[in-house]
């Protein structure tokens, strides 16, 4: 277990790159009214005493705005039941639909925003778009995926409105430099999708930190959803489906090794290797994941020092 002191913690600092980086994503949060991922992302930020005051007061002041404002917030909700999910994706669909019946060219407009806006509206409209049952709009989605190389959580996006649609078979575009085939029905909606030895990589990342560093596993999460979309359909995917043995201990492993030096510059790897049980023998496997995940991280976030 990795145990982060009061007296380390105090040595720690955040990069300027990533301060700006997670102050962006903090302001994504609110905007959104994502109030429990704020409170989360504010806690965490919180350990940090080594950054500018005026920072930390900011962060405090936000977080003690949030807990007053939304005190429902600081208490862990249920997860939704499966009834609730089909509510939520019912009065989505019914809304796409009357902005449907009001305005004749609001299909075209999405596909024109996902055609030429910014990656945000694009995910913007490909989660509206999933929800239009009109004639031409998933040949167009299809042909716009296929066309040329685009941001893999974007072409992900696109795959999960295809499947929400209704489309069925499989469809070839570039990805990571080469052209990949996926069947569109097999395509994951929603984490809970995943297969379970995949789930079960983040799980373990949570058993390993929840006590030390019990805000760890969010940014885990959210890194390891980024991952997936970058590698499904490619060679790595498939690499993850495989059920060798320890192959969730060694991701889970990889992972926290990355997003610890990401975020405290430093880590322990023999106490972490040792942590997850990594042996000898899981020792060229372990040495894979963490080059896959590096050179993943590399491309996506760019580096912080």
């Amino acid at each position: 277990m990795i145990h982060i002191t009061e007296l380390s913690m105090n040595n720690v600092i955040l990069f300027p790159k990533t301060e700006q980086y997670y102050e962006e994503e903090l302001t994504r949060f609110l905007r959104n009214e994502q109030y429990s991922d704020a409170l989360q992302l504010l806690t965490f930020l919180l350990q940090f005493p080594a950054a500018q005051s005026d920072k930390i007061e900011q962060w405090e002041a936000l977080r003690i705005w949030l807990q007053t404002m939304f005190p429902e917030e600081l208490f862990p909700m249920p997860s939704p039941s499966e009834e609730d999910l089909e509510g939520e994706e019912d009065l989505l669909r019914q809304y796409i639909s009357e902005k449907s019946s009001d305005d004749g060219e609001y299909a075209l407009k999405l596909l024109d925003l996902l055609k030429e806006g910014t990656l945000e509206q694009q995910v913007n409209s490909l989660e509206q778009l999933g929800f239009i049952d009109q004639p031409g709009i998933s040949s167009a989605i299809k042909e716009w995926l296929s066309e040329k190389p685009r941001h893999p959580h974007i072409q992900f996006k696109a795959l999960q409105a295809l499947k929400q649609m209704g489309e069925q078979g499989f469809i070839e575009f570039p990805k990571n430099g080469k052209m990949i085939a996926v069947q569109i029905e097999e395509t994951p909606l929603c984490p809970e999708e995943f297969p379970s030895q995949i789930r079960d990589m983040i799980r373990r990342i949570g058993d390993i930190s929840e006590i030390s560093q019990p805000d760890f596993v969010y940014f885990a999460k959210q890194t390891w959803q980024e991952f997936l979309a970058y590698a499904y359909g490619t060679s790595i995917y498939s690499d993850l489906l495989k059920a060798e043995e320890g192959a969730v201990d060694v991701w889970a492993s990889a992972l926290h090794a990355i997003l610890q030096e990401r975020l405290f510059g430093t880590v322990n790897r023999d106490e972490l290797l040792d942590n997850y049980g990594i042996v000898g023998s899981m020792a060229l496997q372990w040495k894979r994941a963490h080059l896959v995940l590096q050179a993943f991280v590399k491309q996506f976030n760019p580096d912080p020092f």
